[in-house]
């Protein structure tokens, strides 16, 4: 029967491993990804930064505080005690409203295409993790393709089949080929490294879970731009900051308009049978002779001229930028189809037989498994190489393309 201890243990040693089973586990690509976006810390800082634009936006539209003054005359007693009062008339107030509003759908447009450039990072880090992973599989297993054959070498060599040249060749092709898993096992932690920088606090991923190969493109480059003008929050963000301007505009040319402020309180003062006390009223207005908002005025306009050369020169950009992903996506594609890793394999299964009955020698049996293990290997990376060719033009069309 087991101690209390015993249960205590068992039970915080569960406590401890079912977390870290939670946290750390095999994900899909789209998972991670969306982990990510949502939790990251990135993502985080981005959605804050738009909470500060609106409350700053909130915080221009704030009453002015009262005054109040106390004063007292020694010729003669006097003393006021007033409270005075702005009031934002004239439809001031309401006209930074409306402008308030706009900047705040900029910084939300422009967190959304924050937040989508961080979804591409996301993608690229999680694609070259697979990668990586994938790639030190298959160094692993040349390893242990090396390692069968200097076992086959070994018995060859003690049955007197074999000869002790062989043996030390491929004992020397095993230290190249760790060396090699070495260097792939470098990338993984480095890549694993990229991608823990982006996930949030306690959470690991123990492996991307492997996808099937790229498909092409979706749509033609006219459809995928027609598609990123209505898509991409960039230009969201420029069109909302178009109509700040304007708004931002028109209420700084509401300066010239006076701007009131009432002022009342009580007065005490010697009169000629005695003290005496009683109300003060009155209204004290600005006028607008140095500043009637006109240099605010225009300095909006220019800043809406601006965003528009800026709209205009970055609709070029996204033209520009799906062109060169759907090409490239295109030749990544024909090369993945055109390149295959079954030849190598075979040639190392012919290879093989051939040395057994002494048709070839080892260096030509090595050089066979050395071709399949690179075989294997550039077949990853032109994988990965179309897989980013995908990020790429979906970060351009600014949407989903391959749900």
């Amino acid at each position: 029967m087991p101690t209390r201890a015993q249960v205590c243990a068992w039970i915080a040693g569960c406590g401890l491993v079912v977390p870290s089973l939670a946290f750390s586990q095999d994900r899909t690509e789209r998972d991670v990804v969306d982990l990510i976006v949502r939790d990251g810390p990135r993502a985080t800082a981005i959605r804050a930064g738009t909470d500060v634009v609106r409350r700053e936006q909130l915080a221009r539209l704030a009453y002015p505080n009262p005054g109040v003054t106390y004063s007292r005359e020694g010729a003669g007693f006097a003393e006021f005690l007033q409270v005075e009062q702005s009031l934002p008339v004239f439809g001031a107030r309401a006209a930074l409203s409306r402008a308030g509003v706009a900047a705040t759908a900029a910084a939300e447009a422009e967190r959304d295409a924050r937040l989508w450039t961080v979804r591409a990072d996301a993608a690229t880090a999680v694609a070259r993790l697979s990668a990586a992973q994938v790639r030190l599989d298959a160094t692993q297993a040349h390893t242990r393709d090396v390692e069968r054959l200097i076992g086959i070498l070994r018995t060859r060599e003690r049955e007197g089949e074999g000869s002790r040249f062989d043996r030390l060749r491929a004992e020397q092709e095993l230290r190249e080929t760790r060396l090699l898993a070495t260097s792939a096992a470098v990338d993984a932690a480095e890549a694993r490294a990229s991608l823990d920088a982006m996930l949030p606090r306690d959470v690991t991923v123990a492996r991307i879970m492997p996808v099937g190969d790229p498909q092409p493109s979706p749509a033609s480059v006219d459809v995928l731009m027609t598609r990123a003008v209505s898509m991409r929050a960039e230009l969201r963000a420029l069109q909302r900051a178009i109509e700040r301007a304007d708004l931002e505009s028109a209420a700084a040319r509401r300066a010239r308009l006076p701007a009131p402020t009432l002022f009342g309180g009580l007065k005490r003062a010697d009169e000629e049978f005695g003290r005496e006390q009683g109300g003060v009223f009155g209204l004290s207005v600005s006028v607008p002779l140095f500043d009637a908002g006109a240099r605010e005025a225009a300095r909006w306009t220019a800043e809406r001229s601006l965003v528009e050369a800026e709209r205009t020169s970055f609709e070029r950009q996204i033209r520009s930028e799906i062109a060169s992903a759907f090409e490239a996506l295109a030749l990544r594609q024909a090369a993945l189809s055109e390149y295959g890793e079954a030849a190598g394999d075979e040639l190392t299964q012919i290879a093989e037989v051939a040395y057994r009955e002494g048709e070839v020698g080892i260096l030509e049996l090595l050089d066979a498994v050395r071709t399949a293990s690179r075989a294997r290997v550039r077949s990853i990376e032109l994988r990965l190489d179309a897989r980013l060719a995908q990020i790429a033009l979906e970060r351009a069309v600014g949407d989903v393309l391959w749900p």
